[in-house]
């Protein structure tokens, strides 16, 4: 079905090949990328095995069923028998059996299916979270190289502005060589930009391509705006941490090694209860023909397993040894994670106060570089300063932009580290 899934969008991508860029948004992407991608595509595969798996537990009960036939030739070769044989020289025969073997460990096998189904299930979970993380993510800073793109050519064009006005001033006598030299010089610096600014964008874009699966030179167009919540960001003082696929499979880990545990004392410190029926059946040469049951139950007990110091109680105190240590893995990972979100926490809050900067820092600087120029038009501002304050404006615009990404890049972690959408988070 997946793989259906994936053709039909590959198809539709190609259909687009020759007709307007594709527009794309930040959830498109995420679902193109989850039919494209190896590790999601790995993960279902597992995930669909433990299910058949667990669906399929009956055959822990199945019983053995075997069938046989054999044909065999004999007579003598060289010397021939004093006396007649009474076999003859051809024979053949036919068996059938039945058996059916039942011990304590079926039960501890028919457990480990339903948590090797339940881990399987965690992987694909933490799989699908992780690619949506990292699609958005690059997604998003596409975004904003491409407003930095935008940003850079505005400063082109009004420092290519400028030097056809400092071109005029000198050629009417009233501007120096230098204002030119300087102005020229500002202009190739923001070409020289603007230019890398493309280079670093369109090589984003190829990386982009591969990660959602889209054809090699595909055109699209980025419909999601790089815009930050208005909200700030809703979190309890304690979280809930259990959805999180890393302390899930921890915890799975603990219950692994009880079950190990369990297991292992059932096994070798208790009678061991086995039971087990067989029927056969034999046909030899279509005359002869006999079948047997037999019924068999055992109680075995490994009193060595209580001895001090024996192998068997070595192992078992290894187990308990590994549920140990398993179960202080967990709470330091618990722990770890409250550290995490707590540091997510701090920075978007962070992030979001030098929002509010930025933003004001732009509207000053952009009111400091109007009436710069007027003062240069006037002839009583230097073009060096006129350089500084259009360099004010670009650095504040790109930080803006920079910081934008910051938030909603935090924004995506900290939902990740929640197992939660982060839209979620801010509504």
């Amino acid at each position: 079905m997946r793989k259906l899934a994936c053709i039909i969008i590959m198809t539709l991508l190609a259909s687009n090949l020759p007709a307007d860029p594709l527009a794309l948004s930040a959830h498109d992407a995420v679902e193109l990328a989850k039919a494209t991608s190896l590790d999601f595509y790995s993960q279902s595969l597992a995930l669909d095995a433990a299910h058949r798996d667990l669906e399929n537990s009956w055959n822990l009960f199945l019983p053995g069923v075997s069938v046989g036939a054999t044909a065999k030739y004999g007579d003598s070769l060289l010397i021939k028998n004093a006396k007649p044989s009474s076999q003859e020289a051809f024979s053949s025969s036919l068996t059938a059996g039945l058996r059916l073997s039942l011990a304590s460990s079926i039960i501890f096998d028919q457990k480990n299916r339903q948590t090797d189904y339940r881990s399987a299930e965690i992987g694909e979970q933490d799989a699908v979270a992780r690619l949506t993380r990292d699609v958005q993510k690059a997604y998003y800073f596409l975004v904003s190289l491409k407003l930095d793109i935008d940003n850079k050519a505005t400063a082109v064009t009004l420092a290519s502005d400028r030097v056809k006005l400092a071109s005029a001033r000198f050629n009417s006598g009233m501007g120096s060589e230098l204002d030119l030299l300087r102005a020229r010089m500002s202009e190739s610096n923001a070409r020289s930009s603007h230019q890398r600014t493309i280079t670093d964008y369109e090589k984003r874009q190829a990386s982009f391509r591969r990660m959602v699966g889209l054809v090699p030179g595909e055109t699209f167009n980025l419909s999601s705006a790089l815009e930050v919540p208005a909200n700030p960001v809703k979190l309890s003082s304690d979280p809930n941490l259990e959805g999180r696929a890393d302390l899930q499979k921890a915890s799975m880990a603990v219950q692994a090694a009880e079950s190990a545990i369990t297991r292992y004392v059932t096994i070798n410190r208790l009678p061991l209860l086995s039971i087990d029926a067989a029927w056969n059946y034999s046909l030899t040469d279509r005359k002869t023909s006999k079948d047997a049951y037999s019924l068999s139950a055992g109680l075995t007990f490994n009193p060595d397993a209580w001895i001090p110091g024996s192998r068997k109680d070595l192992e078992l105190k290894r187990l308990l040894d590994s549920k140990e240590r398993l179960t202080l893995a967990y709470e330091q990972a618990k722990r770890a994670a409250f550290d995490e979100i707590e540091a997510l926490k701090l920075d978007i809050d962070f992030t979001r106060d030098n929002l509010t900067v930025a933003e004001g820092q732009i509207s000053l600087a952009e009111r400091i570089l109007v009436r710069t120029r007027e003062a240069y038009d006037r002839g009583v501002a230097t073009s060096l300063e006129l350089d500084e304050a259009q360099l004010a404006v670009d650095s504040a615009r790109q930080s803006l932009i920079a910081l934008r990404y910051q938030y909603l890049s935090l924004l995506i972690d900290l939902g990740y580290a929640l197992n939660l959408p982060w839209q979620s988070l801010v509504e």
